[in-house]
């Protein structure tokens, strides 16, 4: 039951504003109307001065996300003691982000930062920025904001005076880090994020797509499933809109609902709506050309619960947006539906799988699809009006199962802090047409329903019985922390972290097929800024 509330409160907003301490409007009204250009001159310049040009000092050497741009502005209220409503503060972040943003190419790279995807490794490629930046940072930290040489070096200086003990923590102790900040990796920033940019002039001067009418939406929850649906946004001008939905999942539960949002630079949607006192945030990206926009939606204080978001206008090109399930096995017959925009003319699924239409409109294909035996395994075009839109996968066995994450961290609870959990899926793979597995001709079948357990990852976690007070996980594949503190009955009364391996299990057929993963369950998270 609290899965379906809290899956229910996540659906019924369409968009997020900006900022993790972030409301939703209450007078969208008043927040339209509030000019933020005029708010930076009455409370930036009394630190940043504005030039005849209209630009102002260090302000206009830099360009960033919404996102950046809010932490940039909540900085000054915490430090510079500027006064700002939840409105002004929206407003002059919009101002700052449609004048000095990040174009779409830009950001294409850390979206699953900006969505807050759980569990996702962050590979820094270049060694030297490792250790000087993405130690503390995300990549994404560093490549989601644009500089000049001196404002990258005035921010080598800050984080020197803010944090003076950096030079001497573990990592930077084997280099001259001083010098190699203001020598090398100044002009490494501004040579790869420079303030200067042909991708942001041409974005900045393209005409803007109004996103008023009717789209096509799919969501994708891991450990619930697919929803499907349709969306209505109305302009209420200034970039604001007010879209309302209706979506069902593949069990038969109907949603609606109706929110508000607002978006930045032209492309990036931010939307907000509060639920039994429960706040739900969306970050979406909209095309270039406006015809689709895609993302994720999450819970404000338990980002990690969320999930896709996939939206399509109705009067657009012809598109298939989801196959479900995408695969079936040889020998056997199932349903299996087509959601999409203009799924008209001929259906073709490949060779050795026939089909019945049990159900059909120009949004939806309901098909009775048999895979015969002497199906070869792999994977088929989907081809609507001789259109190759989507993929099915045809297996005969499954040959291993990969739980993801592979690795996954879990943070305990408590006070006001809520549990970090953490999601496992069970993934199915073929070995492909050499038969071995791990190479690069291996097919991911698809997600499969699993029996899940825990149980101690290794000697230690045994003798500390991290098993016994870390958490659980449910046959939704959901782990769920214990809460922090000490633990009287634990060794030497020690906090409820621990290791854990996650086992799925599942079944094909008589054979069963098990899959692990890793699991780290560790202590609170303190400071968590919109960009970690």
């Amino acid at each position: 039951m609290r899965r379906l509330l809290l899956k229910i409160a996540a659906m019924s907003s369409l968009f997020v504003v900006v900022g993790a301490s972030s409301s939703p409007l209450t007078n969208a009204e008043d927040a339209i109307s509030i000019d933020g250009e005029r708010l930076v001159v009455e409370r930036c310049s009394g630190c940043h001065s504005v030039r005849p040009d209209r630009s102002y000092s260090r302000i206009s050497e830099q360009r960033k996300t919404p996102e950046g741009w809010f932490m940039s502005v909540v900085r000054m209220e915490r430090s510079k003691r500027v006064v700002l409503t939840e409105a002004e503060r929206r407003s002059i972040v919009k101002f700052l982000s449609d004048e000095y943003g990040l174009s779409p190419s830009e950001t294409a790279d850390y979206r699953a930062d900006l969505e807050k995807q759980p569990n996702k490794l962050d590979p820094v490629s270049d060694a030297d920025l490792a250790v000087m930046c993405a130690r503390c940072h995300s990549s994404a930290r560093i490549g989601l904001q644009r500089r000049n040489e001196a404002q990258w070096r005035h921010l080598v200086h800050f984080h020197v005076a803010q944090f003076p003990t950096l030079e001497y923590a573990a990592g930077s102790r084997d280099r001259e880090w001083w010098q190699l900040a203001n020598n090398s990796i100044v002009p490494q920033l501004t040579k790869e994020y420079g303030f200067e940019s042909r991708e942001w002039l041409d974005w900045k001067a393209e005409p803007k797509h109004s996103l008023s009418g009717l789209w096509r939406v799919t969501s994708y929850e891991p450990g619930i499933g697919l929803y499907e649906g349709e969306a209505s946004i109305k302009s209420d001008g200034n970039d604001h809109y007010t879209a309302q939905y209706s979506l069902s999942s593949m069990t038969g539960e109907t949603l609606q609902a109706t929110s508000q949002a607002l978006v930045y630079t032209g492309f990036e949607w931010r939307g907000a709506r509060s639920i039994d006192g429960r706040s739900i945030r969306e970050v979406f990206a909209v095309s270039e050309d406006g015809q689709s926009m895609q993302g994720r939606w999450f819970y404000q204080n338990s980002d990690e619960i969320g999930g896709s978001w996939r939206a399509q206008r109705m009067d657009g090109q012809k598109t298939l947006m989801e196959v479900y399930p995408a695969y079936i096995k040889s020998g056997q017959t199932q349903e299996i539906t087509l959601f999409g925009v203009g799924l008209n003319g001929v259906i073709n699924l490949g060779d050795g799988v026939s089909f019945d239409v049990v159900k059909r409109s120009e949004t939806s294909v309901q098909l009775r699809v048999t895979a015969s035996n002497k199906s070869i395994p792999g994977t088929r075009d989907v081809r609507v009006g001789g259109v190759p839109l989507g993929a099915l996968k045809v297996y005969s066995h499954i040959d291993r199962i990969k739980v993801q994450p592979e690795n996954a961290i879990a943070r305990l609870g408590g006070g006001k802090i809520p549990v970090v959990t953490a999601q496992f899926e069970a993934l199915a793979y073929a070995n492909g047409p050499d038969g071995v597995e791990n190479t690069a001709d291996d097919e991911i079948i698809g997600v499969f329903p699993a029996r899940w357990s825990q149980s101690n990852f290794d000697e230690t976690a045994e003798s500390l019985e991290d098993n016994r007070f870390a958490g659980k996980i449910d046959q939704q594949g959901l782990f769920t922390p214990a809460e922090a503190g000490i633990n009287p009955k634990r060794y030497i009364a020690t906090n409820n972290t621990g290791v854990l391996a996650v086992t799925a299990k599942v079944s094909d057929g008589e054979q069963v097929i098990e899959g692990h993963s890793r699991l780290v369950v560790t202590v609170q998270r303190f400071v968590d800024p919109p960009i970690r």
